[in-house]
């Protein structure tokens, strides 16, 4: 098992390097709505639709929506409802498992296209960016850096469970070490870049807010597969599952990245 994921985790690497730095704007807009339909497909499962049919209806639909998006322009209008629909999840995973509003097949649908839609959107503005690439990069940069240092942390110090009834695994000692790997991650990227104190705190509190907002992306996904009883998203990816378990903290961290970037002018 440990050859084909490494296979597959070199083979995704380079497919979204290609995505991303290879094509125009057409053609990214096109490769990121694939990428997105899969996920819509394989959050269909996830909102207890089992059908091929009605999976791959919900995939169609949310493709249709995002060209209605590009056609009118609302890339940057939609960003807005980020901080809604994160609200929200908090609240289903601090309340959960008590709560059941959210389990209805229609408001995960909704959710989940919600939260689609507005990754595509983001990466759809980031695009349009100058310095397109020192932003991605960065993003990228406090997503894996979360990960790294939550995953150390929790192993050598987890001691406190974060959510317990959503995902046991997950420590608040973790999520403290993936803070601290990222603000340092900042710190040096704001030394290198030269940026002045206050364009360096700002910068902080947008990479703390994306780090918290990634972790909560990540057990809303956690508590969708615990109230489905799966473990992962779809088997597209050997050794990895699906698409939607290797992009839930990006489906998160990155509308409200691009939302808070654009409220502080600097997109």
């Amino acid at each position: 098992m440990l050859l084909p994921r490494i296979l597959s985790a070199i083979a995704m690497a380079l497919v979204f390097i290609f995505g991303l730095f290879a094509l125009d704007k057409i053609g990214f807009m096109l490769f990121l709505g694939c990428v997105v339909s899969v996920a819509a497909w394989e959050w269909a499962r996830l909102s207890d639709i089992t059908s091929q049919t009605g999976r791959l209806s919900f995939a169609g639909l949310t493709g249709t929506i995002l060209y209605g998006v590009y056609l009118f322009s609302l890339q940057n209008s939609l960003l807005y409802i980020t901080p809604i629909l994160w609200a929200a999840a908090f609240f289903w995973v601090l309340r959960y498992p008590e709560l059941s509003f959210w389990k209805t097949p229609i408001i995960r649908l909704l959710f989940g296209l919600a939260i689609l839609v507005t990754t595509w959107s983001a990466f759809i503005v980031l695009k349009d960016q100058t310095h397109f690439v020192t932003w991605i990069l960065l993003l990228m940069g406090l997503i894996w850096g979360a990960d790294t240092g939550a995953y150390f942390a929790g192993r050598r110090f987890g001691k406190r469970k974060l959510a317990r009834h959503v995902s046991p695994g997950k420590s608040w000692e973790g999520v403290i070490g993936g803070i601290l790997l990222t603000q340092f991650g900042v710190f040096l990227f704001s030394t290198f870049e030269s940026l002045s104190i206050a364009s360096w705190l700002t910068l902080a509190v947008i990479a703390l807010v994306t780090v918290l907002v990634s972790v909560l992306g990540d057990l809303t996904e956690s508590l969708f597969k615990r109230h489905t009883g799966i473990k992962d998203s779809s088997h597209l990816i050997p050794g990895h599952g699906g698409v939607l378990d290797r992009v839930d903290s990006l489906l998160s961290a990155s509308p409200i990245f691009v939302l808070l970037l654009g409220i502080v002018g600097w997109l």
